[in-house]
């Protein structure tokens, strides 16, 4: 990375960390995109140079996030398949999931409908990008690279949700990773199997795949 893009990648990074700061204390409804560029010292042009709308600096992980979901499918273990690779992927978000900061994400998200609906927005974009990949590695055929992708990410934002729901009781550390990875392993157990597995027990935590 040159020296140029390097500094766009900083005070991109500044921007959204200090809105965080802002949406943690104040809630994310309370604040606008002028309070963030005052109190990180840019212009309201440089803030929206960087993210098109209010909404974009919270969920400001989302193109790494879309990244990452395309290189689980394009650097697979040699003969892993599509739906290993994305379960050792969000096996690894698990701890991230289950920390004390993604609870104050989780709080603000609820707090704010404006949010909710943008995550809307996210999924559906994380399913375009997946179908997408899927088509190209895979050669198969478009439609089914949508129907794919769809279920994906029907298990991603499930487990973002249960995540959320864990958080906001106060529900973190080694037991809700446990809890995270067992919802996980299910869901993934479903796609692999059939939904005619649908009704029978989980599996056993401890036989939980670990990351």
């Amino acid at each position: 990375m040159g020296l140029r893009e390097d500094k766009k990648q900083r005070t991109r990074r500044e921007i959204a960390d200090t809105a965080m700061r802002l949406f943690a204390t104040r809630g994310f409804d309370h604040v606008t995109v002028a309070d963030v560029a005052e109190a990180a010292g840019v212009s309201d042009k440089t803030v929206f140079n960087y993210f098109p709308t209010k909404e974009d600096l919270f969920y400001d992980e989302v193109p790494a996030r879309e990244e990452a979901l395309r290189q689980a499918i394009r650097g697979r273990r040699p003969g892993e398949s599509i739906l290993a690779a994305l379960r050792r992927l969000q096996n690894g978000d698990c701890p991230r999931m289950c920390s004390p900061g993604f609870a104050v994400f989780a709080r603000i998200i609820e707090e704010s409908p404006a949010l909710q609906a943008k995550e809307l927005e996210v999924m559906a974009r994380f399913s375009a990008a997946l179908a997408e990949t899927i088509q190209q590695e895979l050669g198969v055929d478009e439609r089914d690279a949508r129907i794919a992708a769809g279920l994906l990410v029907s298990v991603h934002r499930q487990l973002f949700r249960a995540a959320r729901k864990q958080a906001l009781v106060g529900t973190h550390g080694p037991a809700a990773v446990r809890r995270l990875r067992g919802d996980l392993e299910r869901a993934y157990q479903l796609l692999e199997h059939g939904l005619g597995g649908l009704g029978q027990a989980a599996p056993v935590v401890g036989q939980v795949h670990s990351a």
